[in-house]
């Protein structure tokens, strides 16, 4: 079961967002793939765990499960940079463990406060 599809491509959003903004501040100052790429990955991985992390932060029960679903759908949305050409193919199925690092790094930081309390009741 999902939970609630609406926090997770907000989620999603938020860790898509957070890597992009990362990407162009690191582009910005001069460091790309090809001329630094150990910087350039470290950017994008401790930005997307940052994402995750508060995704992780403000999911409200079933952590894992949410984040499990965020990073599904993060590397789902990114199919849009091989339908632009941007990315290959190749380079898309790779990018899924990187994704998996993120959300284990981010979530793992996450765990450390437990989940906020939910504003609507269970009955």
């Amino acid at each position: 079961m999902i939970p609630r599809p609406w926090a997770v491509l907000r989620d999603a959003g938020i860790v898509y967002g957070l890597t992009f903004a990362a990407g162009i501040g690191m582009a910005s100052i001069g460091v790309t793939l090809q001329s630094n790429p150990s910087s350039a990955y470290v950017a994008n991985l401790l930005s997307g765990a940052l994402g995750f992390l508060v995704s992780g932060l403000r999911a409200t029960s079933e952590r894992v499960e949410h984040l499990a679903w965020v990073a599904a759908t993060l590397w789902t949305c990114n199919l849009l940079n091989v339908a632009l050409h941007l990315q290959s193919a190749a380079s898309w199925i790779h990018s899924g463990l990187t994704v998996i690092f993120m959300a284990a790094l981010g979530g793992t930081l996450s765990m450390i406060r437990p989940p906020r309390a939910s504003f609507h009741r269970q009955r």
